[in-house]
């Protein structure tokens, strides 16, 4: 069994002490004794983790599973000519507005795309399509290459607007959010939330348990009960 596991610090482990061995998918991995293929990182876009898991199956094999995390609808993706890729942006890259003054001012070139992109282009409803359109694709591509597909979401902010994108309506897939679903969200910052958090927000060791129980529900589910 191939098992391929893309998304974003959540799935690569961000805060963990030892990621490598704390995350979801090496726990999922462990149990189910298969080689763990996790080609998530810090930072990345719903586009951008797609593409890599796309890039993966494409070049090394399409898996068995794909284990899909969706992150922040607000995270975009610019091609990067020095280092010949995509690299996400985020709108935390933005310098902020104070009496009509940058502050403070961008300074690299990712910083000034990203302070274009979302002063001039960006709005929710233009994240909230993009999901879906990606959603669609995931579905799609592992439907036409027999790939089983499990997918989740962060979940992180609350979007502002009330939209609902018409690529919605095309997919099949009910996606469980981490942070309101499979994973507590106890009162902030109390000792119970430090169970299942780290500090800037991303799972615990046991939050990571959490999220492997599921992940090997939902296999076990896709194989007919057989992992």
């Amino acid at each position: 069994m191939k098992i391929v596991f893309a998304g974003c610090s959540f799935t690569a482990g961000g805060e963990l002490e030892n990621p490598e061995e704390e995350r979801f998918s090496r726990l999922v991995c462990n149990r189910l004794n298969v080689e763990e293929y996790n080609v998530s990182r810090n930072g990345y876009s719903n586009d951008l983790l797609f593409h890599k898991f796309l890039k993966f199956s494409t070049t090394c094999g399409k898996p068995d599973i794909a284990v899909i995390q969706w992150t922040n609808v607000i995270r975009w993706q610019i091609w990067d000519d020095t280092l010949n890729d995509w690299e996400s942006i985020a709108i935390k890259m933005v310098a902020r507005y104070k009496n009509n003054e940058i502050k403070p001012m961008p300074r690299t070139t990712r910083q000034w795309s990203a302070f274009r992109y979302y002063r001039h282009v960006y709005s929710d409803q233009h994240g909230i399509e993009n999901y879906w359109k990606n959603v669609y694709l995931a579905e799609q591509y592992c439907k036409d290459n027999n790939i089983k597909l499990i997918m989740m979401e962060m979940k992180s902010k609350e979007l502002t607007v009330d939209y609902v994108s018409p690529y919605q309506s095309l997919c099949e897939s009910k996606i469980p959010s981490i942070k309101r679903g499979i994973i507590p969200v106890p009162k902030h910052k109390t000792p119970e939330w430090y169970e299942y958090y780290m500090e800037m927000m991303h799972p615990s060791p046991k939050g990571h348990q959490l999220i492997a129980d599921y992940v090997e529900e939902q296999i076990q589910l896709l194989s007919g009960g057989n992992s």
